[in-house]
């Protein structure tokens, strides 16, 4: 299938320039190519990621893939859709495994997609972006580490500095470099305080087939008659371990406190000597698990820390030419499951605002950026905060030793919102980009649609947000979230 299976709307002379090959940098990159902007991308790795484990993608962000038949295709292939269950810390079962997708089914309003909610291994989800974006054209330049951003509102004109002072400019700047992108210089002036919430995580995937000859852990971790995998949540006090042998891949990890060890990295390894002496401490914590985590392969063992981030209301610069997404506007928690889901739908939602804006731009579309990235900014931070917010909260139900902990045993309940998964980032974009506009210029009032029906928003800090859910008292996450 060709680039000509794509429909692609007429160029619009916008150039856009993407730092970061992450997942949100990519589907952006595929997505303002196809509203017609000229696209480039720039990585500081020299060359493409291929390491990382699984992650949740849900069908508010896979549903715009059906714009890429060819990449929707690609996708059936690789997606995985194991069912769930809830262990004790010993191994122990109590609840499931049931299926995301009957889940899905029995609340869902009927508009909700046949499919469930997918888990992926990021090299392959990594992979079949890359393809797309090589067979429309576009091309990713690695080696190229921004260090810097800048606009000037006179020129209508944004850019990066690379490490070697060589500068680049567009109409707009996507900052998708992550947590450690230099964006926040230009955006916020101060660099976005990072606090660790004492905790961090072992984390891995490594071959199934290093595990297939173990008798014990293929009978243990072994797949249900239809054929389907299983993943399982381990919960107990101050750790959650996740166990998930599919047919390619054996992932394990293990949520415990940090030592001051970790690192929030990609390339911060540890010695499978280290886990197991924590597993030695834990009680009960069964014989067959360790065997799981001594099959690890060597330097493959990541460590990483789990830092806090209060949430961000602005990801725009002042003259709104430099735009953040992703982990570069907002970072979340494993334990809100929603991490790839949200960046990806900030780059549907983006390109939907560049377009309505370059619609109604009179034959001068480079004026209309600033507005697209400021309502794109309104329309996505008050639902990016309460999934945030949920990320945050969730880890402590899941502590057993914590006095809200439900041991994991509804916590998987929210992902199945309707709000969540019914969400389509375009079509909002679209229906909403008047009002947020009118909102932004004139100060009409304004109300975002696509966070939990019945909350009203109210900023928050992580330090305010655990002390009232202590105490009992309303939050960010009230409202219907089922």
């Amino acid at each position: 299938m060709s680039r000509l299976s794509v429909k692609r709307s007429e160029p619009n002379g916008l150039s856009v320039l993407i730092s970061g090959a992450g997942i949100g940098g990519l589907i952006t990159a595929l997505e303002c190519w196809r509203v017609g902007c000229n696209v480039q991308v720039f990585e500081r790795n020299k060359h493409t990621l291929t390491h990382g484990d699984s992650f949740t993608v849900g069908p508010s962000a896979t549903n715009g893939f059906k714009y890429w038949p060819e990449m929707q295709q690609r996708d059936d292939e690789i997606r995985y859709e194991p069912w769930l269950a809830i262990h004790h810390q010993t191994g122990e079962r109590f609840r499931g495994p049931i299926s995301f997708s009957e889940a899905n089914a029995t609340r869902s309003s009927g508009n909700a997609p046949a499919k469930g909610i997918p888990q992926y291994m990021r090299p392959q989800f990594h992979a079949m972006l890359l393809e797309q974006l090589e067979k429309i054209g576009v091309e990713i330049h690695y080696g190229h580490e921004v260090i810097d951003y800048f606009e000037d509102a006179e020129t209508k004109r944004a850019g990066v500095v690379l490490t070697d002072g060589s500068k680049l400019d567009a109409d707009l700047v996507v900052a998708a470099d992550g947590v450690r992108g230099a964006s926040w210089k230009l955006v916020a002036g101060i660099p976005v305080p990072a606090n660790s919430s004492g905790s961090a995580i072992w984390r891995v995937a490594f071959p199934a087939r290093l595990v297939e000859d173990d008798p014990v852990i293929t009978e243990r971790f072994k797949f249900l008659d239809n054929g389907n995998s299983v993943m399982e949540m381990w919960t107990g006090p101050d750790m959650m371990a996740v166990f998930w042998r599919n047919k390619d891949t054996m992932i394990w990890s293990l949520t415990h406190k940090d030592t001051g060890t970790a690192e929030e990295s990609w390339h911060h390894y540890t010695s499978v000597e280290e886990v197991l002496a924590y597993t030695a401490t834990i009680p009960g914590w069964p014989e067959y698990a360790n065997r799981v985590i001594q099959a690890t392969p060597p330097n493959t063992l990541l460590d990483w820390k789990l830092m806090w981030r209060n949430p961000r209301s602005q990801w725009t610069s002042p003259a709104g030419r430099v735009i953040q997404l992703g982990d570069a506007a907002h970072t979340f928690l494993p334990s809100s499951g929603n991490g790839a889901t949200q960046a990806i739908e900030d780059a549907f939602s983006l390109a939907a605002c560049i377009a309505t804006a370059v619609a109604k731009s009179e034959g001068k579309p480079t004026d209309i950026i600033p507005d697209a990235t400021r309502v794109h900014n309104l329309l996505r931070f008050e639902r990016v905060s309460c999934l945030q917010a949920f990320g945050v909260v969730n880890r402590d139900k899941r502590n057993t030793k914590s006095a809200h902990s439900d041991g994991g045993k509804k916590s998987a309940e929210k992902f199945l919102g309707r709000w969540i998964l019914e969400h389509n980032p375009e079509t909002y974009a679209k229906e909403n980009y008047d009002a947020a506009l009118a909102h932004i210029h004139h100060g009409v009032a304004f109300q975002n649609t696509n966070t939990p029906p019945g909350m009203i928003y109210k900023p928050w800090t992580i330090d305010g947000l655990l002390e009232a859910h202590e105490r009992g008292e309303p939050t960010v996450l009230d409202g219907d979230w089922s």
